[in-house]
């Protein structure tokens, strides 16, 4: 006890020194043990996918494509018009009256096209002017595409050109013909008149098959008849069958009378690259100067209509009407 009363300070490092010696010893026991306390676990490769969840993903795509309709408070109702979740319902005001653009039963905002027909055009429905209007710059505005049913947002679709084909008026061109004379019995004597195109007079003698010099007409036959005069007198109305070559059309001459044989013309107005004017012969072809391929045929012309066909596809004629400009 004394010896530890006069020696403490090396009890005290004794103490520290065993208490080292006693946790070095804990240290390296533990440290012996790490390799089985960090053991490294060998796992088997595995190329396996897992089986992909197709049908929640089908699920989702079929809930985010099916569209959303406004449910009316009415069972046994279909809703009229979609209800967007993510975009505004355009509502136009006109004379104080609010239109839905997306109700199919209300009122046009610009007719006549539908307010559906504007949307999904992308058209500026609100513009006043819009249907007079050639977003695509076919030199069709937009009542026209709405009118065919075409797309005002492409130039590639648009109505047919002969929508802008006009008739401006009919011309006529007269040849004149009289059956004078029978010098005998094979013979016919037949003159030409002066007109306008003809401004000369001409003496034929023909006969029957046989063509006139200015390659108009072909003497076909005769037919004798006879008739009373004014006076009452019984007179020579033979009358000559002649095809004027122009048209292939057959005239019959009256002996003693004068015959009109007219020629008509269109005057058209083709009102795309700028406009212009030319003059189709009844049964002549032409075609319009954006589509040379498509060949026409002036069928018959009238005061206010002029009749046109044109072969649409192999074996498939087309006849359209041409009036006057509105």
């Amino acid at each position: 006890m004394n010896w530890l009363k006069q020696n403490w300070d090396r009890a005290i490092l004794m103490a520290v020194g065993l208490l080292a010696i006693a946790l070095s010893v804990v240290f390296v026991l533990k440290a012996q043990a790490y390799p089985e306390t960090f053991a490294i676990e060998k796992i088997s490769p595995n190329d396996e996918l897992p089986v992909p969840e197709t049908a929640k993903v089908e699920s989702s795509q079929k809930f985010l494509d099916t569209e959303i309709k406004w449910v009316l408070p009415i069972k046994g109702q279909e809703a009229p018009k979609p209800l967007p979740l993510f975009v505004s319902i355009p509502i136009v005001e006109i004379g104080g009256e609010l239109i839905d653009m997306n109700d199919p039963k209300a009122k046009s905002v610009r007719p006549p096209a539908s307010n559906k027909w504007l949307i999904d055009n992308g058209l500026d429905f609100l513009d006043a002017g819009v249907m007079s209007q050639d977003p695509d710059g076919d030199e069709f505005n937009n009542e026209e595409e709405w009118t065919a049913q075409t797309n005002p947002r492409d130039p590639a679709s648009h109505p047919t050109y002969t929508d802008k084909l006009v008739l401006l008026s009919r011309q006529q061109q007269s040849y004149i013909l009289k059956f004078q004379a029978m010098p005998d019995e094979q013979r016919f004597q037949i003159l030409r008149l002066p007109s306008s195109a003809w401004p000369k007079q001409e003496n034929f003698m023909l006969r029957a098959g046989e063509t006139a010099s200015d390659n108009q007409f072909r003497v076909e036959s005769i037919e004798r008849k006879t008739g009373k005069s004014s006076l009452g007198i019984t007179v020579d109305m033979s009358e000559l069958t002649v095809t004027y070559l122009p048209t292939g059309e057959t005239a019959k001459l009256v002996r003693g009378l004068e015959t009109v044989i007219p020629t008509y013309y269109a005057e058209f107005e083709f009102q795309l690259g700028g406009g212009s004017k030319f003059f189709v012969k009844k049964g002549d072809a032409f075609v319009l100067p954006v589509d040379p391929d498509t060949k026409y045929k002036l069928v018959d012309i009238q005061e206010q209509e002029a009749e046109i066909s044109y072969e649409a596809e192999p074996g498939k004629e087309v006849t359209l009407k041409i009036t006057p400009k509105n």
